[in-house]
């Protein structure tokens, strides 16, 4: 039986058929996803040298890793998410970048004062962001990330939540290693963007047979799709104060998406804004300042730590 690993219901259905498989819905908490066998891909084959190197201009040429006078459109995103959290912090302090790539991010933290760490899986990227900024960056899963708890000012995590296998445990490791009152910021997609309800009405409405918007909408890279109620759910189940939610564009510079795409998500960028139904969603979060006292009083109740158990049976 599968359950779903957000909320524990064991209401889930069919919602697509894409290239890479089923996609299921949770009837619960709409949570959507690919079907379990596709979870256990490892990363470290999924992330190898050559995801990075496909994606070579958005990686190594954006303007801040290769030095040039030219930034790509997303350094500007890293910027903005950036002056989001500064507020809300204070003085810069110590920062981990979760799924922190070649670093990029890193060094516009750096750059403002950040006492700056990362996290990466692939062995390949994590030895170029050691390269291009001079941090301490562990090569492995958060989980196994050597770092105390209560550690962190700042934590986080680009474009990383829907790549993991089970996003609760992601914030639950992140709420773990961040300090009393510690923020978390999370950028996703947004699966009610307007692009994806797009691609979704041309899928059904077609009985099936408009395939090619949904099979570049859902891929093997991304395990989770989430919309802000399921998304609001998850960060208070991992036990977070939501401080900021908001839909935002992508930058055309981020997306795995060709250039006849791009056009069709320009042009329809300014009902995107209307409708408040952009492509991606940013979070911001804070970890409670009594969070300390509360996780060890659950310490012997077997629950984990932020939310109710979740099994899956």
């Amino acid at each position: 039986m599968i359950r779903c690993t957000t909320c524990a219901s064991s209401e889930i259905g069919g919602y697509l058929r894409a290239a890479v498989g089923e996609v299921l819905r949770c009837a619960s908490c709409k949570a959507v996803f690919l079907s379990p066998e596709r979870h256990e891909t490892p990363a470290e084959s999924l992330y190898s040298q050559d995801y990075f190197t496909e994606r070579e201009a958005y990686f190594f040429h954006d303007g801040v890793v290769d030095g040039s006078e030219r930034e790509s459109p997303h350094i500007a995103d890293f910027r903005a998410g950036l002056d989001l959290i500064e507020p809300y912090v204070g003085p810069p302090g110590s920062l981990l970048d979760v799924g922190c790539a070649t670093g990029s991010f890193l060094s516009l933290a750096k750059a403002r004062g950040w006492q700056c760490r990362g996290v990466e899986v692939s062995t390949f990227a994590a030895a170029r962001a050691r390269e291009s900024t001079g941090c301490e960056i562990f090569c492995g899963r958060l989980s196994d990330a050597p770092f105390g708890d209560s550690t962190f000012d700042v934590i986080t995590m680009w474009d990383l939540l829907e790549h993991l296998p089970v996003p609760l445990e992601g914030l639950q490791n992140a709420r773990r290693l961040l300090k009393p009152s510690g923020t978390l910021l999370v950028n996703t997609p947004n699966e009610n963007s307007l692009l994806r309800k797009v691609a979704r009405f041309l899928y059904r409405g077609s009985g099936g047979w408009i395939t090619a918007p949904v099979n570049r909408l859902y891929h093997p890279y991304h395990l989770y799709y989430f919309a802000a109620d399921t998304l609001t759910l998850l960060f208070r189940q991992a036990g977070f104060e939501l401080v900021v939610m908001k839909t935002k564009q992508i930058p055309m510079s981020r997306g795995r998406i060709s250039t006849a795409t791009k056009v069709v998500m320009k042009a329809l960028s300014v009902s995107e804004r209307l409708l408040h139904a952009e492509y991606e969603m940013i979070v911001l979060a804070r970890k409670p300042a009594a969070a300390v006292g509360r996780d060890a009083a659950r310490e012997g109740t077997g629950m984990p730590v932020g939310g109710p158990a979740v099994r899956v049976s």
